[in-house]
């Protein structure tokens, strides 16, 4: 049976106030077919207040009972621990789910989506779910809004995914793929192709300059020319590859992160503009897609364009920063200002120097959509998110498709590709609460937007066999990324690299990349088909199954996956 509970459903919500102080209240709200739909009206919430915590009665359980609850990371976590808390943001996915002996739900976070916070906490071995919206006392832009859909009792954690992806399906939010790529050629080849991802030139990171000018910025390494990204082309076409997509990141004047938001003109220590538009030709004629990396979000000082009216600006008018990269200090790119002033121009820019396939824009789709508090230039999270997908759709339109670095759902309807879902290492161990990774966002979206799962499934195939399978599990379209390591001490998508440096490192490369075309050729018809059933079998298998009838079976233990086509039951007749 459903939730009975949920006849009369209580909610308690808790302001934290900038005093420190907590004002408590408590609001029953009826389920209607099936749903119970909370809304705070931002109206309610104290001027003041930095947070606000919305924990539902029902989302409880004690140590001992069966059931588990799934958050948008894919994390699943069973009710084993006395003690513990955990949490992640909800701005991957704003669905997460729960299962109890009392019923089975799943959880959309609709009103301030991005700047909610899940929080699961295990006190004496009773277990809530709080969904904590963090506002910094400031007037938050919309209503709390919280839709709690109730769920057959054998339902799981595939079938909380089902509900989201129909629910978006039918409002016409999001398209599957194979509708996409029936009329779109760069889209259908990206498809059955591996990505591969060089990294031509950069400048060091961290940066010993953190405010550079073009008088005292750092030498830029060349690791990899034009020419050189032909040889290799050549190489994988000996090698027998048939299909693959190559991106060229740090093609742009003073290499990867060097003096954003310019891009032109092309570095001239790689060969130029000359030198590119034959690369790409040369490419081309080989049978394989070329396309580039860029970026629309971050501004460095050194740019021969650099404004400081370009950025976002925080509540108290100072310029909005990040991290340190090779360009130096990183500034905020404000979006609306991205799009007007830069945007539009250099993507046709881009476009006309002839790249073909799933251009690449670095960062939009793996951060939060950013406020800007500038009066010139004044944005909403969601005008920020339109932004951005104005952003990713015009590149799609000039090149064929469009990725990004991650796979933040607002941009589902405008992206081809994430570079990768989650930095996690799913070969770690879990955090404390948790028992195992599940594809929770993939059940959503394989088969809508394609992905490599994790960071560390990048160049998988000079990985441990689990990072290989869990790349399979995860439905990964591979991606290989020569020269991936460059910032020091951090190394997120592995220790594990390819590199150009000697013949010999050059030859490995090409086998590598020619493991994973071989690999990949035994399920990229998967791409088209929505992922519609995740099953543990036991602790090292598990079942994954496919809207085609596909069933892909991949065991730990025997470091193999094998695959089944179950063919689908035909209507019977009267």
């Amino acid at each position: 049976m459903a939730l009975s509970l949920l006849f009369a459903a209580a909610f308690t919500v808790e302001s934290t106030l900038a005093t420190g102080q907590r004002v408590v209240e408590t609001v029953e709200i009826p389920e209607t077919n099936h749903v119970v739909q909370f809304v705070w009206p931002r109206a309610r919430i104290p001027k003041d207040a930095v947070s606000v915590k919305v924990t539902p009665d029902f989302a409880r359980a004690k140590k001992g009972e069966s059931g588990y609850f799934v958050l948008p990371s894919g994390h699943l976590g069973t009710f084993r621990e006395e003690e513990g808390e955990f949490s992640v943001p909800t701005d991957l996915m704003p669905l997460w789910g729960m299962k109890t002996p009392r019923g089975t739900f799943a959880t959309l976070i609709e009103g301030l989506p991005w700047d909610c916070k899940l929080i699961v906490r295990a006190v004496k071995g009773d277990y809530s779910v709080s969904m904590r919206f963090d506002l910094g006392g400031r007037v938050p832009e919309e209503d709390i809004a919280i839709r709690i859909q109730t769920l057959p009792p054998v339902a799981e954690y595939p079938q909380m995914a089902a509900w989201y992806r129909d629910l978006r399906l039918s409002r016409g939010e999001i398209v599957p793929l194979g509708d996409r790529l029936v009329k779109n050629p760069d889209l259908a080849y990206a498809a059955k192709a591996v990505e591969v991802r060089i990294r031509q030139a950069w400048k060091p990171a961290p940066p010993p300059v953190k405010e550079q000018t073009p008088s005292n910025e750092p030498p830029m390494k060349v690791a990899v020319t034009f020419d050189r990204v032909s040889e290799f082309a050549h190489a994988l076409k000996t090698a027998g590859v048939e299909r693959v997509e190559i991106c060229l990141v740090g093609w742009n004047r003073k290499g990867h992160d060097g003096r954003y938001p310019q891009l032109f003109p092309v570095e001239p220590e790689l060969g130029g503009e000359a030198g590119l538009k034959k690369l790409i030709a040369d490419v081309q004629s080989l049978g394989y897609r070329i396309v580039c990396h860029n970026n629309h979000s971050d501004a460095y000082t050194v740019a021969e364009c650099w404004s400081p009216d370009d950025i976002i600006r925080a509540p108290d008018g100072t310029l909005s920063k990040n991290a340190c990269w090779s360009g130096g200090q990183m500034y905020n790119l404000c979006p609306k200002v991205a799009w007007e002033k830069y945007a539009q121009h250099d993507l046709g820019k881009i476009a006309a120097l002839g790249f073909r396939g799933l251009h690449y824009i670095d960062v939009l789709s793996i951060v939060t959509p950013r406020r800007c508090f500038d009066g010139r230039h004044p944005l909403t999270r969601r005008e920020a998110a339109d932004y951005v997908n104005r952003m990713l759709r015009r590149g799609a339109d000039l090149m064929g498709g469009i990725a990004s670095e991650g796979g933040f759902d607002f941009t589902a309807g405008s992206l081809d590709y994430a570079l990768y879902v989650s930095f996690a290492d799913p070969t770690a161990p879990m955090p404390k609460l948790t028992d195992r990774f599940v594809p929770f966002w993939q059940l959503v979206y394989h088969g809508i937007v394609m992905s490599n799962p994790f960071a560390h499934t990048t160049n998988y195939t000079i990985k441990d066999k689990r990072t290989q399978l869990v790349a399979a599990e995860f439905g990964a379209r591979p991606v290989f990324y020569v020269h991936s390591k460059f910032l020091e001490g951090r190394a997120w998508m592995g220790q594990a690299d390819l590199e150009f440096d000697t013949p010999a490192h050059f030859a490995a490369a090409v086998a590598a990349v020619k493991r994973g075309v071989d690999e990949y050729a035994r399920r990229c018809h998967l791409q088209t088909s929505f992922m519609t059933d995740h099953r543990i079998l036991g602790t090292d298998k598990v079942e994954v199954a496919y809207s085609d009838g596909t069933r892909m079976i991949v065991d730990f233990d025997t470091g193999r996956y094998d695959l089944k086509h179950v063919p689908k039951k035909r209507p019977s007749h009267p």
